[in-house]
């Protein structure tokens, strides 16, 4: 996992601290009035009983329907709702491979066909030294049952080259599965770019192409495609304290098709981008920058040869982030962004760009999904009599998907945590309960008190 729990330790001392989660200050353009989105929201596993990693990656299909895949210490699952997905009873969740022996590190993404069924990718090292990437896909009954799924190792790497980043893997308008990993042999930088046409449930169907950067060290990698099939990479340019977009739009599968730049530097490891583009093809990207004095959200766009950084305009937002920096944008069907991200107040925040998006006077709202004041209202967890505080709060990674209308959903990870000293006298947070959150647009009428989905048995 790109960033750890302790990093966030701070604000998580702050909050409890403080007694409780306070709702962020809720920014707004001159003029304009709040958004009005009512979101619905409940707990994909019993908080209670529950050790989800952090990263979660949410799809909608092209019916409304909503996948999800995230994982825990044991498994990696899989989570579907065919519509009405505010109810709890209309969703089923199934755990469905086991995680690798470095279980932080297994980074599931998860696709949808154009058929609406799922297909799911993976890292993991199931014995010491055998690191692999992994593919699985499902045609019917695919929350049911994991008989139902057919998968296949597609490629050994060595220990450098995990995920950092759960949008390694990616379908391109053939419905055609791609992942992209880091290729670390000094001094050919760059990344493998791996593509399957058919029959994807056997080893032998995956190609390899490598894709050198010249001048960037790739990492932390995201892969997109735009309406013609076309990839386009993001990645964290290890060197250079940027990132770096590659792209190609003619004979994929030869290095020579492909083109690379380094971009807004500077920018660290400890940040993070979303990589998006829009119907024309054109990159648009949100951003942290990772510099512990900077915790502004940016916003970045290209709208002609993205391959010459002059071609690139950025700016940034007033809307400051916790210490996770963690984000997802989407676009809707106007190409408008819209961001989910953690405040600085822990707290689950959603921006939507209404105007002038790619222009120097663009106008964006702001409004809460939910607060950690939220989670303590609808699921309170009583403080233990030797401890000074307890908080739900909302600890960021986000995933933000959008239906064919625009209406957004989105996963994210909570953690319940009690401020108490240990027997050396210090001060320590024992959690108490975690989960993945699901909010959605809805009536508001499902609070998320003690309400969890059925799990399906493995």
């Amino acid at each position: 996992m790109k960033r750890i729990y302790a990093f966030i330790m701070c604000m998580v001392l702050m909050a409890l601290a403080a007694g409780t989660s306070a709702a962020g200050a809720q920014w707004q353009a001159q003029g304009m009035a709040t958004a009005e989105t009512v979101f619905d929201r409940l707990f994909l596993q019993d908080p209670l009983a529950n050790n989800a990693w952090g990263n979660s990656h949410t799809v909608t299909d092209a019916s409304g329907g909503v996948h999800t895949t995230f994982y825990n210490y044991d498994y990696i699952y899989y989570a579907h709702c065919p519509a009405d997905c505010g109810d709890p009873n209309n969703w089923l969740v199934l755990p469905l491979y086991d995680v690798g022996i470095f279980d932080s590190l297994d980074e599931p993404t998860l696709m949808v066909d154009s058929n609406n069924r799922p297909r799911l990718m993976w890292y993991a090292a199931y014995n010491w030294g055998e690191d692999a990437y992994y593919y699985a896909e499902c045609n019917s009954g695919c929350a049911n049952n994991s008989a139902n799924w057919d998968s296949t190792l597609v490629v050994y790497v060595d220990a450098y080259s995990y995920p950092q980043d759960e949008g390694f893997g990616a379908l391109d308008d053939q419905d055609q599965p791609h992942l992209v990993y880091p290729q670390t042999n000094y001094p050919d930088y760059g990344f493998h770019y791996l593509t399957c046409e058919s029959g994807c449930t056997s080893v032998s169907s995956w190609y390899t192409t490598t894709v050198t950067t010249p001048g960037l060290e790739p990492d932390i990698l995201q892969l997109v495609f735009d309406p013609d099939g076309r990839p386009r990479v993001m990645g964290y340019a290890r060197n250079t304290d940027s990132l770096f977009y590659a792209q190609c739009n003619n004979n994929c599968a030869t290095a020579a098709g492909w083109g690379s730049v380094g971009l807004l530097a500077p920018i660290y490891e400890w940040g993070d981008f979303t990589l998006q583009v829009n119907a024309a093809g054109y990159p648009r990207v949100a951003y942290y920058t990772g510099d512990a004095d900077d915790n502004a959200l940016y916003y970045a766009w290209s709208n002609n040869f993205p391959l010459t950084a002059a071609n690139w305009s950025s700016y940034t937002l007033n809307y400051p982030s916790g210490e996770s920096w963690t984000l997802d944008m989407r676009l809707d069907n106007q190409d408008r962004p819209r961001v989910a991200f953690e405040t600085e107040d822990l707290d689950l925040s959603y921006l939507t760009c209404t105007a002038g998006c790619n222009t120097v006077n663009p106008t964006w709202q702001q409004q809460i999904i939910e607060t950690g004041d939220d989670l303590e209202a609808d699921y309170p967890i009583a403080k233990i009599p030797t401890c000074l505080s307890a908080t739900w709060m909302v600890t960021g990674y986000p995933s933000l998907a959008l239906d064919a209308a625009g209406n957004p959903s989105v996963t994210y990870m909570t953690r319940h945590g009690q401020l108490c000293y240990n027997q050396q006298g210090q001060l320590q947070i024992l959690y108490d309960a975690e989960s993945i959150r699901f909010a959605t647009a809805g009536s508001g009428g499902q609070s998320g008190r003690q309400i969890y989905l059925p799990l399906i048995t493995k």
